[in-house]
C-alpha cells in the first residue's frame, strides 16, 4: 500500500513526554510503504489534505493526543478513515474502539487498512464520537478548560468536582426526545446522551446500544439537589436504572418554562461533547448513522466486512470546529524533541 497517512499531534496532550509513540508510529508507517505526515498546526494539515483531495492519495489520518483531539480533526475531516493514538487523559473512543497507546502496534493496522464504521452525532451542529451532558459535569467541564494552563490532569478534574459539590445548583430542563415510536417530553436536571456503552471512569450511560445502531442513548434525571444526583450516578455504576432511558434520533434541551410569575429566569445550562465544552443550552442533538470509517483495531475473527478502500470521500457538511483545539493547536510550538526526518510541519 502507498499513500499519504496525516498525523495531528495536541502539544497539550501529553504528545511531548510520549513522543516516542509517535515515532514508532512514524517508522512504522514507513516500513510499511506509508508517507506519514505529522502537524501540529491544524491550518497546514487542512491545507495539505485540500492540496491531495483530487487525486485520493491520503490513505487515513491519525489524531495523536485525547479526546479533544479526536473530536476536532473528525469535525473538520469526517471522511477521511480515522485511526487514534491515545496520548490524552480519559480516551474515551480509543478504549472503546480497542486503540493501545503503541504506535508500533497501530502502523500495521493502518497499512492493513480494514475499516469498520461508527454512528456520528450531532449537538448545534458539531459532530461528536461518544457522549455529551448537559448539567453538573458538563459544568466541571467548562470550569476546568476555563482555568487550565496546558493539559488538564485528572486532578484539575477532580478538584473542579470538588468546588462543584458546594457551588453548583442543579437547573431544571425540558427534554424532547424523538424515538421510532414517536415524540416524548420529559423533565430532568441532569442529561447524558451517549453514542458508545461507557462514558467516564466506565460509568455504563449507554449499555443499551453500540456504536453503529443509528440510534443515541438518553439517559434524563429529574433530581432536586447533588447528593440525589451522585446517589443516581452511584446506581448506574451498580448497573442500576437512575431516571428514564430512552434510545432517540433526534434531542432538544432547554431551560424549563414557563416560570412562576415573578421569578427569574433560568440561567442557560452547560453542554459538553467528548470531554470538551459546547457552549450551553439551547442544544439540539441528531444522529447519522454509520457515518464515519474508523481504522478496524478487531482481531480478525471478529471482523464484519471486507477491507474498504482508504481514499478520502465526499465531506459531511458544515463542519463545526472545536474551538478549544483550535485555540491549542494555533498556538502550538514546532516539536522540535521529536527529532524525525521528516520535521513536524
Amino acid at each position: 500500500m502507498t499513500g499519504y497517512v496525516v498525523i495531528q499531534r495536541n502539544p497539550h496532550s501529553g504528545t511531548r513526554r510520549r513522543s516516542h509513540h509517535i515515532l514508532a508510529l512514524i517508522q512504522g508507517l514507513k516500513a510499511a510503504g506509508l508517507t506519514p505526515r505529522l502537524f501540529s498546526h491544524r491550518a497546514r494539515l487542512d491545507a495539505f489534505i485540500a492540496s491531495h483531495q483530487a487525486n485520493s492519495t491520503i490513505r487515513a489520518m491519525v489524531a495523536a493526543g485525547g479526546d479533544g483531539t479526536v473530536d476536532d480533526l473528525l469535525n473538520r475531516h469526517p471522511e477521511i478513515p480515522l485511526a487514534i493514538l491515545p496520548l490524552g487523559t480519559e480516551n474515551l473512543l480509543a478504549k472503546y474502539l480497542g486503540f493501545q497507546r503503541n504506535g508500533a502496534w497501530l502502523a500495521p493496522r493502518i497499512a492493513v487498512g480494514r475499516l469498520r464504521r461508527m454512528d456520528l452525532a450531532r449537538a448545534n451542529g458539531r459532530l461528536f464520537c461518544t457522549v455529551a451532558s448537559v448539567g453538573f459535569d458538563a459544568s466541571i467541564v467548562h470550569h476546568v478548560h476555563a482555568n487550565r494552563a496546558g493539559h488538564a490532569s485528572r486532578w484539575s478534574y477532580f478538584f473542579a468536582f470538588l468546588r462543584h459539590l458546594v457551588s453548583y445548583r442543579l437547573t431544571p430542563l425540558t427534554v424532547t426526545v424523538t424515538t421510532p415510536a414517536g415524540t416524548s417530553t420529559h423533565h430532568a436536571t441532569q442529561v447524558f446522551v451517549s453514542n458508545v456503552p461507557k462514558y467516564a471512569m466506565q460509568l455504563p450511560i449507554g449499555r443499551g446500544g453500540d456504536e453503529a445502531d443509528g440510534l443515541l442513548e438518553v439517559q434524563m434525571m429529574d433530581l432536586p439537589h447533588i447528593p440525589a444526583l451522585l446517589w443516581a450516578i452511584a446506581w448506574l455504576f451498580l448497573g442500576r436504572n437512575s431516571g428514564i432511558r430512552q434510545q432517540a434520533t433526534d434531542v432538544r434541551i432547554t431551560t424549563r418554562t414557563p416560570r412562576p410569575p415573578g421569578a427569574p429566569p433560568l440561567a442557560e445550562v452547560a453542554v459538553e461533547v467528548d470531554g470538551d465544552p459546547a457552549g450551553t443550552t439551547p442544544v439540539h442533538m441528531t444522529i447519522s448513522p454509520r457515518a464515519l470509517t474508523i481504522i478496524d483495531t478487531r482481531p480478525p475473527d471478529q471482523h464484519t466486512t471486507e477491507p474498504l478502500p482508504l481514499r478520502v470521500q465526499s465531506p459531511m457538511p458544515n463542519p463545526v470546529p472545536n474551538p478549544v483545539l483550535a485555540r491549542d493547536l494555533s498556538h502550538a510550538p514546532p516539536a522540535h524533541s521529536l527529532s524525525l526526518s521528516q520535521p513536524p510541519l
